[in-house]
């Protein structure tokens, strides 16, 4: 045990980041003292004096309050207290443990530093005690060090600084540690006022005056103020101003001008627009993005996860944060718009719900949200009370504008509030009058980084505003007017995608796909428009498609479908906007193709009606990539035929590149190699740049044409140049739409470092995993796994039907040709069947090598004949390809299959000549297996040689 009480005056006691010099009652932390309670400190002494034991209930009351009678929860709070200062919780290291029904025990080592030197330097340097009121403060401040050091220069240098920020953000919290901060730099004081009991604005210097201890005439007290004032040097803390902040904005600017030597701090929700202010906004504390996988070490160093994690295990030391459950926090955190406040209260609420319990009521925050610190401000106590203060503070057209924006969902220009909320008796001109003094109050958010203005509510805001709304009687009406706006709004994106850059297209329309679902649960509600609600389907398409939220659209287009037939009346163009849509979707889905020719003879239909070159090029495009995606080649390419005679009168670029996209990918799975290649050397040789697509879900001809020709080159025999192309497509596609990264990990990169045999395969399986995972895309998902077992095929022997099986969900007939290239075991009857009717004539020759060798394997040299003939076959069709790393693998495959009869020099001589046809690629698997099996047919014969010589 540590006996604090037998060390002498000077001795310092030195655990984590902190000395204790317990006969002074003095707590460092990095060179300067920790305010602290007096009842805080005493209760740290004495843990800290029975270091490693329990110390019971009893005895700490008897040492803290001796004499005195104290109810069971204040030991609890103090202990809480002290936990907060010390910053004792998940994140840093433990200091106090409860031990349930025993009482609590410091659990931190603890160091004797009793050298002189040692004991100098960390006590600071007495200094003349500098006058001030400031409240003591009882935990730590978390996640504000570098707007307290960005305040405490521009105090300095500016003399006159407001902090401003929504309610809840820690103004005050902020305030109280720059005045610490500066405290040396005051010789007459530092003086905190809070104005939150005032209720007349008359009565602000007055306040001042009282905690300055002067009093004040009743004709012309800023007059005496200033007499007072003007010689001293003090810094004036005015906390609290927006509810009077007429009378604070009069006093700070007197100061200012006749004081010269008083510094103003000043905390409010809006800008007291004095002469010589200088604005400091208060934004929320940092948070993690939940769309991106962070691991716990990484998601705890955001100041959000850390308040929560502090305060949380303050009140309740069993909650601990592990990595199954940070995802939780760092979603909660992000929910609550990362407001200390809230935070604070969610963490207060760990005891009695539980983390999931909280984020599972999140939707009900104002009364799930309500047991505060009992010693804060009123408002401060609950969240209702916080956003009732700020309420009535507004003005009645600020009242109305503010609970109709609660109908946005995300972040909105000013055209769409204006569109949205102006209507009856509110103009334009009051939606920006009154957005502009909400912005200034901190109710909103503004976002200024962009080109143009961006405004959004809090959380906390938009839920208490949504309660005003529906109280208003307009929420149906807003409602109406909300799905309208973004259906016009989106509407207008499909021309602007031609005309500038996808990034500022994104910048435009990439943020209202939470307004648009928001839009679409309203319009297809009992209630709702069933009309509006498909053409809002409509119009977001090309939304989703850059979004690349196929998962979510699927679903949403048949909940629009179904709606589409209780409309009456529908125009012909929205069913084949749909049906085309639900067509391309569904190429993008793990799906069989049941009714698929249904759907096409109806959409055929429709483009007659409807005669719109545009929607028919649409139409015809989706039928192309539902097509492709069942595996029926041939069709896209006719198909696709026909797309480029569309786009030839009057010519349309971006149709003519469509065409040729799905020409060259037609031509390449049906193996007509040469044909693709053609098309994609052309395009990527037209020094024309392309234009942007006016077809949705168009990757850019860069990276979609480099993905084929990396495969095409692999499949000719340049297997070295396949992964410098491969790596370039990949290197391109971080930048373009989602989908282009994992098409090219999917499509090229990975499947050709299997091809290969190149251990790097297992790091871009990886990569691809991670990325699927990350943006909760399946089909992505289902190609990481057929993949991925391909490839696993290949380091552990499994049994091939158990990983068909395992694979039933995640294949369709595109994956099953492909898996029936990475493994000889995995080839199926459907793709045999396939690759004889030429429906898969890409990798016809290797599945049909792949069939041979099964069948030898199965039936032994009963088999060997028509195994021969089936891999002479093979071999023919590679050579009709000119698909030479295919050739290699049947040169290889009959070479053996002869070695077996006898015929060892037919065999090598065809291995001869194979592998003198290449002019790169000696280290792949493929060559180093032909060449062993080459120098052991030498190697036969050389000894059959000999034996008859």
């Amino acid at each position: 045990m540590t006996d604090a009480r037998a060390t002498s005056p000077d001795t310092a006691l030195s655990f984590g980041p902190f000395l204790l010099y317990p006969h002074r009652k003095l707590l460092i932390e990095a060179g300067k003292p920790v305010r602290l309670g007096s009842r805080a400190m005493d209760l740290l002494i004495v843990l800290v004096d029975r270091a490693g034991d329990v110390v019971s209930r009893e005895e700490l009351e008897s040492y803290v309050w001796p004499r005195t009678v104290v109810e069971a929860t204040s030991l609890r709070v103090h202990i809480s207290a002290l936990r907060k200062a010390l910053g004792d919780g998940g994140v840093s290291e433990r200091y106090i443990l409860n031990v349930p029904g025993r009482g609590y025990s410091f659990v931190m080592a603890i160091k004797h530093a009793v050298e002189p030197s040692l004991s100098t330097e960390a006590v600071p340097k007495a200094a003349p005690a500098v006058m001030h009121n400031l409240p003591i403060r009882l935990s730590k401040v978390i996640g504000r060090s570098d707007a307290v050091s960005d305040l405490h220069r521009h105090l300095e240098a500016r003399r006159f600084v407001s902090i401003v920020g929504a309610g809840g953000m820690g103004k005050t919290t902020v305030a109280l540690a720059v005045a610490e901060e500066r405290l040396a730099n005051y010789v007459d004081g530092v003086w905190f006022v809070d104005l939150a009991p005032l209720t007349d604005a008359a009565l602000v210097s007055n306040a001042l005056a009282s905690v300055l201890g002067i009093s004040l005439p009743a004709r012309d007290p800023l007059l005496a103020l200033r007499s007072y004032l003007a010689e001293r040097r003090m810094l004036i803390v005015l906390d609290n101003c927006e509810h009077v902040i007429d009378g604070a904005a009069q006093l700070t600017e007197h100061i200012a001008r006749s004081a010269p030597d008083i510094h103003l701090l000043t905390t409010s929700r809006e800008p007291l627009k004095s002469e010589g202010e200088w604005v400091y906004r208060l934004a929320a504390l940092g948070l993690p993005d939940v769309s991106v996988s962070d691991s716990l070490e990484q998601a705890i160093k955001y100041p959000a996860l850390q308040l929560f994690i502090e305060r949380a295990t303050a009140d309740n030391d069993r909650f601990a944060v592990l990595p199954d459950n940070y995802p939780l926090v760092a979603h909660l955190c992000q929910q609550l718009d990362g407001m200390p406040l809230a935070i604070e209260l969610a963490a207060g609420r760990i005891d009695s719900l539980g983390l999931r319990g909280l984020v599972n009521r999140l939707d009900d925050m104002f009364r799930l949200l309500r047991r505060g610190r009992r010693t804060a401000l009123p408002r401060h106590q609950t969240l209702q009370a916080l956003l009732d203060w700020s309420h009535d503070l507004l003005n009645e057209f600020e009242r109305i504008v503010l609970r109709r924006l609660s109908v946005f969902s995300s972040s909105f220009a000013l055209e769409s509030a204006i569109s949205v909320v102006s209507f009856d008796h509110v103009g334009p001109s009051d939606v920006i009058d009154s957005l502009a003094s909400l912005a200034a109050k901190s109710l909103v958010v503004t976002d200024t980084s962009g080109n143009v203005i961006q405004y959004r509510l809090l959380s906390t805001t938009r839920i208490y505003a949504k309660e005003k709304l529906e109280g208003s009687g307009e929420a149906r009406q807003l409602a109406r007017r909300h799905a309208q706006h973004f259906q016009a709004f989106l509407d207008r994106s499909r021309m602007k995608k031609t005309e500038i850059p996808r990034s500022e297209w994104m910048a435009i329309y990439g943020t209202c796909q939470d307004d648009v679902r928001a839009g679409l649960d309203w319009a297809f509600s009992p209630g709702g428009d069933d009309l509006l609600g498909v053409m809002l389907t409509c119009a977001a398409l090309e939304l989703t498609y850059e979004l690349d939220n196929f998962d979510i659209h699927l679903a949403r287009v048949k909940v629009a479908m179904e709606a589409m037939r209780r409309v009456a009346a529908l125009p012909p163009v929205l069913e084949l906007r749909l049906l085309a849509s639900l067509c391309f979707s569904n190429s993008l889905a793990v799906s069989s193709a049941a009714g698929q020719e249904e759907i096409f003879t109806r959409i055929t239909a429709l483009i007659e009606e409807t005669n719109s070159p545009r929607y028919t090029v649409e139409a015809l495009y989706s039928m192309c990539t539902r097509s492709f995606g069942s595996g029926d080649y041939r069709r896209s390419k006719e198909v696709a035929a026909r797309i480029g005679q569309i786009a030839e009168h009057p010519y349309d670029p971006s149709a003519k590149l469509l065409s040729d996209r799905f020409m060259m990918l037609s031509c390449h799975y049906l193996g007509e190699h040469q044909q693709a290649r053609a098309i994609i050397e052309r395009v990527l040789e037209d020094p024309v740049d392309h234009p942007s697509s006016r077809y949705y879900h168009q990757i850019s001809p860069q990276v979609s044409m480099r993905i084929m020709l990396a495969r095409i080159l692999w499949i000719q025999g340049l297997v070295d140049q396949a992964v410098v192309v491969a790596e370039r497509a990949v290197e391109l596609s971080v930048h373009e739409h989602p989908s282009a990264y994992p098409y090219a990990m999917a499509f090229a990169a990975v499947p050709i470092a299997i091809w290969r045999g190149d251990t790097r395969a297992e790091l871009l399986l990886g990569s691809l995993g991670q990325y699927a995972v990350r943006y909760s895309q399946s089909y992505w998902q289902a190609w990481h796994r057929v993949l991925h077992m391909g490839w696993a095929m290949h380091r552990r022997p499994m049994d091939a039907n158990d990983v068909l099986s395992a694979l039933k969900d995640s294949s369709n007939p595109v994956s099953s040709d492909m898996l029936a290239t990475l493994c000889t075991d995995l080839v199926t009857v459907d793709s045999v069947l396939r690759a004889e009717s030429g429906m898969a004539g890409w990798c016809a020759p290797e599945v049909l090598r792949a069939q041979a060798e099964s069948l030898y394997k199965k039936s032994g040299p009963s088999g060997i004949h028509e195994a021969e003939a089936i891999l002479n076959r093979a071999l023919q069709l590679a050579q009709q390809q000119r698909a030479l790393s295919w050739e290699l693998r049947c040169a290889h495959s009959l070479a053996r299959l002869w070695s077996f009869r006898g015929n060892l020099d037919k065999g090598q001589a065809l291995l001869a000549r194979t592998l003198n046809q290449f002019s790169e690629g000696a280290e792949t698997a493929d060559h180093t297996a032909a060449r062993l099996l080459m120098r052991e047919l030498e190697s036969q014969l050389a000894s059959s040689v000999a034996q008859h010589a």
